[in-house]
């Protein structure tokens, strides 16, 4: 899943495909512009992990057959369009006149190669929406079919895969490439300093038109107080991440315009429900008293200063999959102590609580604080530990953290995405279930979610989605807290308007 509002994705994912490809912005004054982010990308390669600052990077160097814009609809990209000979088969047509940049012709079979390479390594993270495809051929160099096992509404998945160019890889070997890749997208690849920076060139023989901005500077600031440092003192300049702590202090501040939004990003407490004998997560009783003891309303107010809204499920209400007939409890601490002691743990328990932070003390933020004394008054009592980004999620997928807070953005806003990479039993082949780290299984709901990803029509399949989130409710591996807010910081020589997944795409950033 891609780790870790309201909008109207969700309807214009159905009927917006055929929208034609919008043009790059306007050329502009020819600068540098420094976007700023509280964490480093994990990988160059764009089809290894489907994570929000990966994707944020890898959208500007390389293009996906089709992909959202800033209104989170369903564009055309390398394909300008695609039909159905038949049920299973899906038929794309690719732009062009398309360049690497290397100068090389983008055809059908880098195309074939990217997908072939990603359904042979089960181990990327987007492996699991490429499941159920039977084979990718190339019948001619602009065309591409995909034969699917069962039919599919494959669509929004062709925005999750990044074309790479084959004989250039092929050429050099995977991990010489990685050192410097070359795409299709709008910026070029100059330099990554781990840890540091990531450097961009604008591509001046984009398909969609020059950017105006000529330079990207990518850059990695985990400090929430340095960031409001850089983004006082650099211009142009975009914070992607404004954090909460000084955000008040800046609203008047006129070196900066600051802007916040409702985000597709629910955070959540995840939960290791391993059926294991000494693990007193493994007993629902368990996971419903951990549910009852919080005060969602109060975790918002305390943790968050209410920039957000309290999350009754898994998706925002746009996303389809959303079930309105579900809500959020009440806090109850005696019903959830009954339930303890109905569990065998009548005077409580002690569990650890793994954050993605560099310490101790940047782990220990008013919504962890306000969820420490919240359990603590059930009798729940947790020991916070800090893990760097890599090994916290290594962690979870691992299914070694006892639980862990942290959060899921729909992307295509479908819940399908989550359903089928994070709710469904895991698989041995990483297929369905790949990011699956909580060791949750419930063949019924398999069941229903196999349904789903073969259901075409989108009457049926938002159903579908609502009996499976209702479901998966019920079992808790998970426990939803909240819909984040989405805060960003610009300078004021700075035009943009921040799309609802939370990324940025370059060319959509003027400045005057």
């Amino acid at each position: 899943m891609k780790r870790l509002g309201a909008r109207s994705a969700a309807r214009a994912l159905w009927l917006g495909y055929l929208a034609l490809a919008p043009a790059c912005a306007p050329r502009g004054a020819k600068t540098t512009l420094t976007v700023v982010q509280g964490s480093d990308i994990l990988t160059l390669d764009p089809n290894s992990k489907f994570e929000v600052v990966n994707d944020t990077v890898s959208m500007n160097l390389f293009d996906s057959l089709l992909r959202f814009d800033q209104h989170m609809t369903l564009q055309p990209s390398l394909a300008v369009r695609w039909e159905n000979p038949n049920e299973k088969v899906w038929r794309i047509h690719l732009r062009p006149g398309v360049r690497f940049h290397d100068g090389s012709p983008l055809t059908s079979d880098d195309v074939v190669f990217t997908f072939r390479r990603v359904l042979q390594n089960p181990q990327s993270e987007v492996f699991p929406f490429l499941t159920g495809i039977r084979n990718v051929t190339a019948p001619d160099p602009l065309t591409v079919e995909i034969q699917t096992e069962q039919p599919s509404p494959l669509l929004t998945r062709l925005s999750f895969i990044y074309i790479l160019p084959k004989k250039k890889m092929q050429e050099e070997g995977e991990s010489e490439f990685l050192k410097h890749p070359i795409g299709t997208g709008p910026y070029r690849f100059v330099s990554w300093r781990p840890g540091d920076s990531i450097e961009m060139a604008a591509f001046p023989d984009y398909w969609g038109g020059a950017p105006s901005v000529s330079r990207v500077n990518f850059l990695t600031v985990s400090s929430p107080e340095k960031r409001w440092q850089v983004a006082t003192s650099e211009h142009p300049l975009i914070l992607l991440e404004g954090p909460r702590q000084g955000w008040e202090e800046h609203l008047s501040d006129r070196r900066l315009r600051l802007i916040a939004r409702p985000s597709l990003t629910v955070s959540y407490l995840g939960m290791n429900v391993s059926p294991r004998p000494d693990n007193p997560l493994a007993d629902l009783r368990v996971r419903q008293a951990i549910r009852l003891s919080l005060d969602l309303k109060e975790i918002l107010s305390r943790g968050v200063a209410n920039h957000g809204f309290v999350a009754s499920q898994f998706v925002p209400p746009d996303v389809i999959g959303f079930n309105p007939a579900l809500a959020a409890p009440q806090r109850d601490v005696a019903a959830a102590r009954r339930l303890l002691a109905q569990a065998g743990y009548p005077g409580g328990l002690d569990l650890k609580l793994d954050d993605q932070s560099d310490s101790l003390a940047e782990s220990l933020t008013p919504t962890v604080r306000e969820i420490l004394r919240e359990l603590g008054e059930a009798g729940i009592r947790l020991t916070v530990r800090p893990w760097k980004k890599a090994e916290f999620f290594d962690r979870i997928d691992r299914g070694l953290s006892d639980l862990h807070l942290t959060g899921w953005l729909c992307s295509s806003g479908d819940s399908a995405e989550l359903f089928e990479s994070s709710l469904h039993t895991r698989e041995a082949n990483g297929g369905l279930g790949r990011d699956n780290g909580t060791g949750y299984s419930n063949p019924a709901l398999d069941r229903v979610i196999e349904q789903m990803l073969t259901t075409i029509d989108s009457g049926a399949r938002i159903e579908i989605e609502k009996r499976a989130m209702a479901m998966a409710i019920d079992d808790l591996p998970l426990i939803p807290l909240f819909i984040q807010e989405d805060r960003y910081a610009l300078s004021p020589d700075v035009s943009w308007e921040p799309r609802a997944d939370g990324e940025i795409w370059i060319p959509y950033v003027t400045i005057p």
